[in-house]
């Protein structure tokens, strides 16, 4: 639309400004058979008379040279005729008048409606014509010629609708070079959107040996092909040059800069690449230079001297890079500029301000940070878009006030802040303000000039906008587009308050802390869009008269009840998309009307019954997270032929999957997972994957199959396709059987492939080998077996994230060179979180839907469901296997592992030095006894993982701990706080600590969070005392790893720890550690951050007022107090209630002989 745009805009202006065309004019009177020559050619024509404003004037009473369109010379002749926009439709091949006009010079009849036919060779009688218009007449076919035989023609123009993407003329018979072979005189030619179809060579030589005065050539889109040939460089007069949207796929040629001439180069789209040469940005003549839309490999503008003549500069899409060079504010005649969609960082120039003429800027979609400069010189500046880069800092309100003529101002997707200045809504001119998704905050000041204001949209969504929304916005009279969604207005709104807007045609207020109050009586303007999402509606609006409703989305509103059934009838037809979604909706009020919506979203509600029929036309439809029972319809497919997004997941559906879904030809997502569906899964899903051509286009094959969690059983189908699609497959937790189909390598853009949880009794799939595309494999819980040893030879994972092979009957060696291949568990893991993607598959292309992939994370017997898996998070499981021998070095190579898990095999030796990455992650405490406090529909969402190594992970684990202390009573207490930490978790390996230590507390391991050497044989070593170089750990757990002896006074200055675990073997009748010197208040003492102390079987041997006041007296946020078989003696001390926080107190098994204090039976325990 870019180019379309410019070509029109350049078009227009340069017919207003010829560079080389004047006609002197003095009109004589009419003679008589002129007059008669031009009332016969209007007699003849066909045109509108309703939209012509010239020909519908013409008549016998005045004289002809005076009619609209009609040119004379001092003798009466017509000389020029100008018909251009009249409508005409037909009539000219007919028009012996028109072609009787000899003494003609100018014709113009561009921009008609001549209805598909061809130029009329009879036009070659004008023999005096120098100008000749004809374009975007209607004119199709083979350009004749006797087009070629006009030589005293010095401007040409055959150019035709540059929107049409198929050229309608076109030069073959004659070709370019026999059309232009006797036009020696022309001056401009236009033969844009011909279809000339030429090479480089043959179109350069035709126009440089035959036009040597050419000053004006423009060839847009007519299938030209490249390189353009240095014989072009013989027309020296030239000074426009036009070849955009031509497939000239070369390097932009470095004698463009040498015309003396040049005024204009356009070649945006023509597949330029390489680097532009830098006098090309230095010609001093040249005033338009526009390169965009091409793959050009550059890195940064050169710098510009003073005294160019540059006015236009559009760079968009064209990979520069770098800073702008502050030389740009020696552009002095700079009235627009383009450079969106490039790769800038740094400072915009504050010399940008110098640029007094500017009326145009985009500089959209880069990387440019800092403050936005002042522009307060550039008063004619109509139109500014500095939306999508990382712009930061307040925003003047000085600099607004000299920008009066601002029509257009777009600052979206930024990181601004402070308070929107009032003086940019008192611009009178302004029509269009989006400042959605930056950090400004604050009320909205009120609007002064409302009443006499011309803004139609303002976009404020995104912000941290707070307070109530002024009465002003809503006397915005020329309001079409009001979007607040997303900021933190508040109290109450009367959704009537909108009928004041009556050009309002959008309206979204979604996710605030709004409460919109709506009844059976607001009265509403039509509107085309509306948004009220989490605005506490409890009811929905009453819509019935709104004729023109495109788009209603009330989700997350309380809503409750039945929906009614006038909704399906809402707009006349015209509702495209309803969502509501995550209300308490229980049903579909009867009679239930299937309508022709586009976009159905019912998911999380209370619906219940039998699955409502989808609407016919329905893309995407979400029944998800409901309580729909009954079996799938067995016609289910006949409603969903033009779905391509259709969930049924986490409802109580049974009975098998229908064959007829295989029906929906276009689904590109079927998600029926969470139900308790039965059966086998039917052949044709999988081989409904199939794809046409290129598997990454958009195709109606399908992509994404997740059945997880469901009683399907069987075997699964080897028939998948040759040419297979699928992205994700996900089969978890079913009771399917037999091995994984061989022909399942044919799906080689699968990204997702999760088969955990089922009883597949298979070998390692080696044959998966050339998925290169893999970031999942889940084969957790089977009966897998064998070794993995093909991982050391010829797979390669580079995109692998999730390795999964837990719980099977897995053997050998842990593969070594392989590691070396997943290149995604190397990456940095310390990407800006903007850079952070999630792994999910588009739905459909510019529809912005995606399906959001999920897979369960294992760790030490927690299962964590990742609804929004990051392309950051990546975890290795193969725990609960016979895996033997060392651990390989290689797999501390994978510094962006999260979580690792071996534990459970037979693995031997050292644990290697390598293994020092600070970014592992894992569950806190290595209990088994564990259970998760999830979200409310049950899943942990891993985009919460921290995008630096620098933050911290949480997740809220509740931890349920019985106890039954010395006091003849029982009792059980929950702890569920956050706890921070980053995780090696290394189980069941036996190593030399001593070694371990002094590895660990090198290089690699400084920045460690969390350590986790828990059930272990560590040889009755004592605690390394250099563990306490790990200066950063805030989770430390060497439970049951054979330590012995006295706890060293090192570990007290680990001052960051908020969970310590020193806890013994309760089997072991004596305890191995000891608290001696340092006793327990010293070990403590500094622990200020500790809120989890587990020290079950050390020996501490301290009375009940020492060991309570040594606790009470230095951990003041401990919330877990573990203690057990601690050779304590009481009575417990009252000090202990100074622990205000404690939500768990175990001290079984110590000889306290006391009875239970009674500041335990009131206290929050």
């Amino acid at each position: 639309m870019r180019i379309l745009l410019l070509s029109w805009l350049f078009l227009i202006s340069f017919l207003a400004n010829s560079l080389s065309i004047t006609m002197i004019l003095v009109s004589g009177q009419c003679q008589n058979d002129q007059q008669s020559m031009l009332l016969q050619m209007k007699n003849s024509l066909v045109f509108d008379s309703s939209l012509s404003v010239r020909l519908v004037k013409w008549n016998q009473s005045t004289d002809c040279c005076t009619w609209s369109g009609v040119d004379c010379d001092v003798e009466g002749h017509v000389i020029g005729l100008n018909l251009s926009f009249e409508s005409i439709s037909g009539g000219i091949e007919n028009s012996t008048g028109l072609f009787g006009l000899q003494y003609l010079q100018s014709l113009n009849l561009a921009f008609n409606w001549f209805n598909t036919a061809q130029i009329p060779p009879r036009l070659a009688n004008l023999t005096n014509l120098t100008y000749l218009n004809l374009s975007t007449a209607g004119f199709v076919g083979q350009i004749p010629i006797a087009i070629s035989g006009m030589m005293r023609l010095v401007s040409l123009d055959l150019s035709t609708n540059l929107f049409k993407k198929v050229p309608l003329l076109k030069l073959e018979n004659p070709n370019l070079s026999v059309l232009v072979k006797n036009l020696t005189q022309l001056r401009e030619l236009y033969l844009d959107s011909v279809n000339i179809a030429a090479q480089g060579d043959e179109w350069c030589e035709a126009l440089s040996s035959s036009l040597p005065n050419l000053q004006v050539l423009s060839l847009s889109n007519c299938l030209l092909s490249g390189p353009i040939n240095s014989s072009l460089t013989n027309l020296q007069s030239l000074s426009v040059i036009r070849l955009d949207m031509n497939n000239l796929s070369s390097p932009v040629p470095e004698f463009l800069a040498d015309f003396p001439n040049l005024t204009s180069l356009l070649l945006s789209s023509c597949g330029l690449y390489g680097k532009i040469p830098k006098k090309l940005f230095q010609v001093p003549t040249i005033q338009t230079l526009d390169l965009s839309n091409n793959e050009l490999h550059q890195s940064s503008l050169p710098e510009f001297p003073q005294n160019l003549s540059l006015q236009t500069l559009i760079l968009w899409e064209t990979n520069f890079s770098g800073t702008l060079p502050d030389s740009i504010g020696n552009l002095k005649n700079l009235s627009r500029i383009e450079l969106a969609f490039c790769n800038f960082t740094g400072l915009i120039p504050t010399s940008m301000g110098n640029l007094s003429q500017l009326i145009y800027l985009d500089l959209s979609s880069n990387k440019f940070t800092g403050p936005i400069p002042s522009l307060h010189m550039s008063k004619n500046l109509t139109y500014l878009d500095l939306s999508r880069n990382v712009l930061s800092g307040a925003i003047s309100s000085t600099d607004w006030e000299q920008l009066l003529n601002l029509v257009y101002v777009d600052l979206r997707h930024n990181s601004l802040s402070g308070s929107i200045p009032p003086s940019l809504f008192e611009i009178q001119s302004l029509q269009q303000l989006q400042l959605a998704y930056n950090q400004f905050e604050g009320q909205i000041p009120d609007f002064s000039n409302a009443s006499s204001s011309l803004l139609a949209n303002l976009d404020l969504s995104g912000n941290r906008l707070e307070g109530r929304i002024p009465m002003s916005v809503f006397e915005l009279k020329n309001l079409n587009i009001l979007s607040l969604s997303s900021n933190k207005f508040n109290g109450t709104m009367q959704l009537d308050l909108i009928q004041r807007l009556g050009s309002l045609t959008t309206l979204d207020l979604s996710f605030n802390s709004l409460a919109v109050i709506a009844s059976d009586s607001s009265f509403l303007p039509q509107i085309s869009t509306l948004r009220l999402a989490s605005c506490k509606l409890g009811v929905i609006p009453n819509l019935k008269n709104q004729s023109i409703l495109f788009n209603i989305d009330l989700s997350d509103n309380q809503i409750s009840g039945e929906i009614p059934n006038w909704i399906w009838e809402v707009g006349n037809g015209s509702l495209n998309h309803l969502n509501l979604s995550r209300n308490s909706l229980v049903g579909l009020q009867e009679p239930y009307s299937v309508s022709d919506l586009t976009v159905l979203d019912l998911h999380s509600n209370w619906l219940q019954g039998k699955i409502p029929p989808p609407p016919p036309f329905a893309v995407f439809v979400d029944y998800s997270n409901n309580n729909f029972s009954n079996s799938i319809p067995h016609d289910i497919g006949n409603f969903l032929r033009s779905a391509i997004f259709f969930s049924l997941s986490n409802n109580k559906l049974t009975g098998v999957i229908p064959e007829s879904i295989c029906k929906a030809t276009n689904l590109k997502v079927l998600d029926l997972s969470s139900n308790n569906l039965s059966g086998s899964i039917p052949a044709c899903l999988i081989q409904r994957s199939e794809y046409l051509n290129d598997p990454n286009e958009m195709q109606n094959n399908l992509g994404v199959l997740n059945v997880r969690r469901n009683s399907l059983n069987g075997t699964i189908s080897d028939k998948f396709p040759a040419n297979c699609g699928f992205r994700t497959l996900n089969m978890n937790g079913n009771q399917l059987e037999g091995i994984i189909p061989k022909s399942l390598a044919n799906c080689r853009v699968l990204a997702v492939l999760d088969l955990g949880n089922n009883h597949i009794n298979d070998a390692f799939p080696c044959w998966l080998k050339n998925v290169s595309s893999l970031r999942v494999l889940v084969l957790r819980s089977n009966r897998f077996n064998g070794n993995i040893d093909c991982l050391e030879h010829d797979v390669s994972w580079p995109m692998l994230q999730i390795f999964d092979l837990a719980s099977n009957n897995f053997n050998g060696r842990l593969p070594q060179k392989g590691l070396t291949t997943w290149e995604a568990m190397m990456v940095d893991a310390d990407k800006p979180q903007s850079q952070l993607e999630h792994l999910q598959t588009e739905i459909a292309a510019l529809s912005q839907l995606y399906y959001q992939d999920t897979v369960t994370v294992t760790s030490k017997g927690l299962e964590m469901e990742l609804v929004k898996i990051l392309t950051l998070f990546t975890s290795i499981d193969l725990s609960s296997n016979n895996f033997q021998g060392p651990i390989p070095n290689e797999i501390g190579l994978l510094k962006s592992l999260y979580v690792l898990d071996l534990s459970h095999n037979a693995l031997t030796g050292l644990i290697p030095i390598t293994i020092g990455n600070e970014g592992l992650y894992g569950p806190p405490l290595s209990n088994d006894d564990l259970t998760t406090n999830f979200y409310r529909d049950g899943t942990i969402n891993s985009s919460e993982i921290p995008a630096t190594s620098s933050n911290k992970f949480e997740f809220d684990w509740q931890v349920i701990i019985a106890i039954g202390a010395g006091f003849g009573v029982g009792f059980g207490a929950a702890v569920a706080s956050p706890v921070y930490f980053k995780k090696i978790d290394i189980c069941g390996i036996k190593a030399q600590i001593a070694v371990l230590a002094a590895a660990w507390t090198g290089m690699w391991m400084v920045m460690l969070l969390s350590l986790n050497l828990a059930y272990n044989s560590l040889n009755a070593a004592q605690i390394p005392s250099r563990f306490a170089n790990l200066t950063n750990l805030t989770y430390l757990n060497l439970s049951t790893a054979g330590f012995v002896g006295q706890i060293p006074i090192a570990i007290s200055g680990m001052t960051r720890l908020v969970s310590l675990d020193l806890s013994t073997d309760f089997a072991v009748g004596v305890p191995l550690l000891k608290l001696e010197n340092p006793n327990l208040s010293m070990l403590v003492k500094n622990l200020t951050q500790l809120r989890e102390l587990y020290l079950d079987s050390v020996n501490i041997a301290a009375h009940g007022d020492e060991w309570c006041e040594a606790l009470s007296s230095s951990l003041p946020n401990l919330q877990v107090l573990s203690l057990s078989n601690c050779l304590l003696s009481g009575p417990i001390n009252s000090s202990l209630t100074n622990l205000q926080s404690l939500s768990v107190i175990r001290l079984d098994m110590n000889n306290l002989l006391s009875p239970v204090p009674e500041f335990f039976l009131i206290s929050q325990i």
